[in-house]
């Protein structure tokens, strides 16, 4: 339970910095159900995840014996995992917040306010899947590892 509250920490300062860059993105002329809201939320998770490496590897998770640049191409690759889900979860709730019972969102005083919404719920439903891979995979042995062990236990 520690290293998910020191998770919670190390990852809540890469997602300000992710939600930063992707509020400011949506700034720039986003049209409702472009492809904008899934390059802003990959630049966003770009400079996310470089926080949440870097944080995550000297705080939050044992080192694994792994060099660091190996560590960086599983936990880039559960990140990529995340961000494809981070925006499958987030066109849903634009989808949702399009429904006639969210017509009052028109009404704030900012631009897009449907993805901003969307973009946030996304973040947080998805914050527990990324603990999880890291925690199983980019901390712990890589994949190989992982498929290594678990093969070993069927046998």
């Amino acid at each position: 339970m520690v290293s998910f509250s020191r998770y919670l920490l190390t990852a809540g300062a890469a997602t300000i910095v992710d939600v930063t860059l992707v509020q400011v993105c949506l700034n720039f002329g986003l049209q409702h159900g472009s492809i904008m809201l899934a390059v802003a939320i990959v630049f966003g998770a770009a400079a996310g995840l470089t926080v949440n490496f870097l944080l995550s590897r000297r705080f939050v998770f044992r080192p694994d014996g792994r060099s660091l640049r190996e560590q960086f191409i599983t936990f880039l690759a559960v990140s990529i995992s995340t961000t494809a889900f981070r925006i499958v979860v987030a066109y849903g709730l634009v989808a949702l917040l399009a429904l006639p019972a969210f017509a009052f969102l028109l009404t704030l005083p900012v631009s897009s306010p449907a993805e901003r919404l969307a973009h946030l719920g996304a973040v947080g439903l998805v914050t527990i899947y990324s603990f999880l891979a890291h925690r199983h995979f980019s901390f712990a042995g890589g994949f190989r590892n992982r498929f290594r062990t678990r093969t070993k236990m069927v046998s």
